[in-house]
């Protein structure tokens, strides 16, 4: 006859007690709490570097492009005022546009012309006080 293979017993996995009363724990417990524990620090530290790879340049980038927007948005006001200086340059080059603005703005005259300035009328509004003055005796 053959005997049949021999079995180890089932390891228990509740903890066992010493007779202290401290749980002591089996070494496949062990082993299996030490494999979380090595698990749970790889994955805190593949976590901070993925801070340090992804999100940490992501939002660098973006501050990168808002900058470049200001900078875009800045590009065209200064492109826009240089249109309108160009223009008034070419305006003022000629010099019926110079005479005109020597006299509008400075009153000046052509020799054997003379200048008028018309005044602010006088006001229409009047004050009345009654002053009442005592009769000499």
């Amino acid at each position: 006859m053959t005997q049949p293979p021999l079995t180890q017993p089932p390891v228990t996995e509740s903890p066992s007690t010493e007779s202290d009363g401290v749980p002591r724990f089996s070494a496949t417990q062990v082993r299996r709490r030490r494999a979380i524990a090595l698990r749970a620090s790889v994955a805190l530290v593949v976590a901070v570097g993925l801070l340090f790879v992804v999100v940490f340049p992501v939002r660098s980038w973006m501050d990168q492009r808002s900058a470049l927007h200001r900078s875009e948005d800045r590009l065209a006001v200064l492109r826009r005022e240089r249109v309108r200086l160009e223009r008034e340059a070419r305006r003022l080059a000629d010099n019926t546009e110079i005479e005109r603005l020597a006299r509008e703005r400075f009153g000046m005259v052509k020799p054997g012309e003379q200048g008028w300035v018309a005044l602010p009328g006088v006001s229409t509004t009047t004050t009345t006080t009654s002053t009442t003055l005592p009769l000499a005796p």
